[in-house]
């Protein structure tokens, strides 16, 4: 008998090393109202055969239908140079759903969250009469903190996007990209939108979710449709995504990558006249009072980003 396609695929980028996280996770997807769900979890680190065998022996007991994947077995190639893009874009193309659902293996959801996703998709799709993707509220571990992640708009003067708060009027609104995982959509529109791997480390997310808007198709962040964000706490210099060399020069780099392919003329003029020298320049002596160790390295890859940024910028 052929095997009954799911509604849903959720589909979860995971290094798997924190596997009470990802515990939590799979627990909450167990308790989930909506039944009709698929789970793909895709392992980006190398594994041991032992190490392997102990992981999925830690999650047999949950009833979920799950895939766990890896270089164990499939043709995934761990830490890939084109990092969490490549990835999405590996195991978004193995989903079977008719929708795809993208978490990070730090989230935890409400019971329902599943079948508001649905309903919401089902609902807006006729109100705007076209396909919509759906984010949710997200907030800071188990509080109503919410989180900076939504943006109305990209600041070219600033180097960043604007942030965005669902006024307390509102169930919804429309919003132009937020910086996280979590989106709900159907899957044969991937067929035409793709995670940038040149844009592997530092904003990928934020640029994919640009990239659909540009595509006029509507993205809705809703109120009563929640993720809790179990993320640990981050130093400033984590916060602001340049923690090492490589992060820092990614950071940059990808700067001039947005320009690229975002900006109108009037943009671009203010970004390479203003903005990519005082972000390297703030950064730098953000990177100088606020880290001990390797903070040289740190301010070198600012620079080797600034460096490389203009060479993609004429080429």
């Amino acid at each position: 008998m052929k095997k009954k396609t799911p509604k849903v695929s959720v589909v979860i980028p995971s290094r798997a090393n924190d596997l009470r996280l990802l515990g939590n996770i799979f627990h909450c997807l167990e308790q989930q109202t909506f039944k009709d769900f698929e789970v793909i979890v895709v392992c980006d680190r190398t594994f041991t055969t032992n190490e392997w065998k102990e992981f999925l022996v830690c999650f047999k007991n949950f009833s979920l239908s799950f895939n766990f994947c890896s270089h164990r077995n499939t043709p995934f190639k761990p830490q890939n140079k084109w990092g969490a893009s490549y990835v999405r874009n590996f195991w978004i193309n193995q989903a079977c759903g008719e929708y795809v659902q993208l978490f990070d293996d730090d989230n935890e959801i409400d019971k329902d969250y599943l079948k508001k996703a649905v309903s919401y998709h089902e609902k807006f799709v006729k109100w705007y009469w076209k396909e919509v993707f759906i984010t949710p509220t997200l907030l800071w571990r188990n509080t109503t903190k919410i989180q900076n992640q939504w943006f109305s708009e990209y600041k070219y003067r600033e180097a960043r996007p604007k942030v965005y708060f669902l006024e307390k009027n509102k169930e919804y609104a429309e919003i132009k990209m937020f910086s996280w995982n979590g989106i709900f959509w159907k899957k044969e529109i991937m067929k035409n939108i793709r995670y940038d791997e040149q844009i592997a480390w530092i904003a990928e997310d934020l640029d994919f979710i640009y990239s659909i808007w540009e595509q006029w198709y509507p993205i809705l962040v809703f109120r009563d449709l929640k993720v809790y964000h179990q993320e640990r706490d981050k130093t400033l210099l984590e916060q602001a995504r340049i923690w090492s060399r490589k992060s820092a020069y990614q950071k940059i780099r990808n700067i001039f990558l947005w320009w690229k392919k975002h900006a109108n003329f009037q943009e671009k003029s203010i970004l390479l006249l203003r903005s990519t020298w005082w972000i390297c320049v703030w950064l730098s002596v953000k990177a100088y009072l606020y880290w001990d160790n390797d903070k040289w390295e740190i301010i070198k890859g600012l620079w080797s980003g600034y460096v490389e940024g203009w060479k993609l910028m004429l080429s």
